[in-house]
Order: C-alpha cells, then sequence, then structure tokens
C-alpha cells in the first residue's frame, strides 16, 4: 500500500470541508472513508466490539467502501502491548480505546498521535470540558448512587448514606472499580480533588459496615437483583443497562459532585494509517453513531450536534448543572497513587469481606 497516496487522497477529500453545508458530512465521510480501506481499532471485546460495529463500522465506514479490523484485549492488555510496540515501526494496531485514565497513562508513555483537527472536524462539536490534544471522547458516563428503590424508598442524595447503619451489610462494591470507589470515597469525604488519601479514611468506617464485594460489574447486578445488595456506586450507563434487563434500580446524582468516565480514541503513532485513523475517529464522533450509542448502550453522547429525543436525553445525559458538579481527577496524581490504593484496597479493605 503507498501510504504516501493514500495521505494525499485523504487530505484532498477532507480539505473540502468548506463544501460540508452542500454536500453534508455523510458526503465527505464517504470520499474519506473510501481512501481507507482498513483500519485496525483496539478495542474491548463484547457489547462494545459489537455496538463499534453497528454504530460506526456497517454504517459508515463499510458503508463508505472501508474496512475495520478489530483487535479485541482487556484494557491491561492492550496497554501492555502499546507500550511493548512503542519502538516498532509497524505498529498492530492504529486506532486504541480507552477510558479516560488509561488514555492518559499512554500519553505519558509517548505512543499517541496528537489529534488532526484537520483530519476530526466532529472534534469541534464535542463538549469543550472532555476534549484532549491526544485523544477524541467517544462516549461518557458518570458515577452515581444506584440503589433499590424498594429498600431504599428516599433517592440518596450522598454517597455517605453507605456510613448509614440501617444499610449494614447491604453496601455493595465491584472490584474491578476499586480505583474510581476510591476517589467516589474521597468525594463523600470531602476531597473534591479525588485522591486516594480521603477514600481511604472513608473505606475503613464502610468496612466496619460491613460491605459485599463482587468479582465483576454482572455479579455486583446479580446480588441487587436478588436483594442481597440495596446499595452501591456505579456508572450511570451500566445502571440503566441493569434497569433495562430487570434489576430493581434507580439511581441519583451525589450532591458533593460526581466522577466522570470518559471512553476515549486515539491514533498510534506507530500506526501505519494514520488518515485512515483519525477518520475511524471522526466517524466515532458522528452524530449518527453517537445516537445508536445512547440508544443501545446508555452512554451519553459528547458531541453537542446530536438531537436525541427528550425521553432517551433525560435518561443518558446530565443537565448542565450536573455537569458542572463533575469533578475532574487529577490523572497524574491518579496514575501514581493507583498502585498503593490498589495494595490497601487487596491487603486491607477486602479482607475478611
Amino acid at each position: 500500500m503507498n501510504h504516501r497516496h493514500d495521505r494525499r487522497t485523504f487530505l484532498k477529500t477532507t480539505s473540502g470541508l468548506l463544501l460540508v453545508p452542500a454536500l453534508g458530512m455523510g458526503a465527505i465521510t464517504a470520499r474519506a472513508a473510501a481512501s481507507c480501506p482498513d483500519v485496525i481499532v483496539g478495542t474491548w471485546g463484547g457489547d462494545y466490539e459489537t455496538l463499534l460495529e453497528k454504530n460506526i463500522g456497517e454504517p459508515i465506514i463499510k458503508a463508505a467502501g472501508g474496512n475495520v479490523t478489530y483487535a479485541t484485549a482487556d484494557q491491561v492488555s492492550r496497554m501492555t502491548k502499546m507500550r511493548a510496540e512503542k519502538t516498532s515501526r509497524r505498529g498492530s494496531m492504529d486506532v486504541s480505546c480507552l477510558v479516560d485514565t488509561d488514555m492518559f497513562d499512554m500519553s505519558r508513555a509517548d505512543v499517541l498521535q496528537p489529534v488532526d483537527a484537520s483530519m476530526v472536524p466532529n472534534n469541534a462539536n464535542t463538549m469543550e470540558q472532555f476534549r484532549k490534544p491526544y485523544a477524541i471522547p467517544h462516549i461518557f458516563s458518570a458515577m452515581v448512587i444506584v440503589y433499590n428503590p424498594t429498600k431504599i424508598t428516599q433517592a440518596p442524595d450522598s454517597f455517605n448514606l453507605a456510613l448509614d447503619p440501617r444499610l449494614k451489610g447491604r453496601v455493595g462494591l465491584s472490584d474491578i472499580l476499586y480505583a474510581y470507589v476510591g476517589m467516589t470515597a474521597s468525594l463523600a469525604a470531602g476531597d473534591h480533588k479525588a485522591g486516594f488519601a480521603a477514600g481511604t479514611k472513608f473505606l475503613r468506617e464502610l468496612k466496619k459496615k460491613q460491605p459485599k464485594v463482587y468479582p465483576s460489574n454482572e455479579a455486583l447486578a446479580a446480588a441487587l437483583k436478588n436483594g442481597d445488595v440495596w446499595m452501591t456506586c456505579m456508572w450511570k450507563a451500566r445502571a440503566l443497562q441493569w434497569k433495562k434487563a430487570g434489576v430493581p434500580v434507580e439511581f441519583a446524582f451525589p450532591t458533593e459532585g460526581a466522577l466522570p468516565a470518559v471512553f476515549e480514541a486515539a491514533v498510534m503513532k506507530n500506526s501505519q494509517n494514520k488518515p485512515c485513523g483519525f477518520n475511524y475517529l471522526n466517524a466515532m464522533l458522528d452524530p449518527r453513531a453517537q445516537a445508536g450509542f445512547a440508544a443501545t448502550m446508555g452512554y451519553a453522547p459528547t458531541v453537542r450536534n446530536v438531537q436525541l429525543p427528550p425521553d432517551l436525553q433525560s435518561s443518558v445525559g446530565f443537565t448542565d448543572a450536573q455537569l458542572k458538579k463533575f469533578v475532574q481527577a487529577d490523572y497524574q496524581t491518579f496514575v501514581e497513587q493507583r498502585p498503593a490504593f490498589l495494595d490497601y484496597w487487596t491487603k486491607d479493605f477486602k479482607v475478611g469481606l
């Protein structure tokens, strides 16, 4: 493949962006995708991969003559591969999908190509608070209070409710979300920097109330469904999925603020198809794809030019007041303190529960 030719062809297609009002973004995307026969996307398997194909691969990339190959793995394996391939001239991925905290870690490892605004015009429509120079924000949600309304009849306004003696043995936590549980605990303790120190103190108090730790989000959902657990903290999008599946839950936005989770995508520095990778990022931000993820996965769009049905918007989205109360963790502190907090979580907090 002549990559220089592909890049010239791609730039020719994107140079016509001033014609968008006349041609429509769909036409521009189609022409760009046609010059990109294949793009390799590193992502999770399961629902996320399925929905990438359903909402982006088939209707946008393949419909324009392109093709998507998915390199599926968990995020730890994918990050390990990204680091291992740093010095390789030919990376195994063009695009990698990660949650924002992990993507920051990869930016520190210097494996990401800065976002080229001319190649990702849809990025101009994203919510400014989520923009990064090294990745695009795909979809987002936030950590909220999830509870069983038949057991807790008044909607909680703070995660501090977890310390209420009446909920002894009825608070459940997901082991795989240990870091976000720790930061949520810090917010409840009054630390709006969302570090781990205050969260550790909060969890020491919570441990006295005999919370239950489950190995996965799915196991936690089962405990909520059978009544073993009445309350937890979880991504709003996940709670919506649970509710749709028949789990008796509602959710509430905590007054102390909430941690956002932004799923991001970036092009690798050693990608052999950077223009095709950026074209895929642009398709991820297409209003059609954004609406599809909102309807099928419960995550809120990151672009402001998508019109969701009012009931769907109120379900997956957040009010302007809530968006202002999002507490963005200090990524540098997060990645530096996470190993020590994991040590506490594993060797102290979970012991005996």
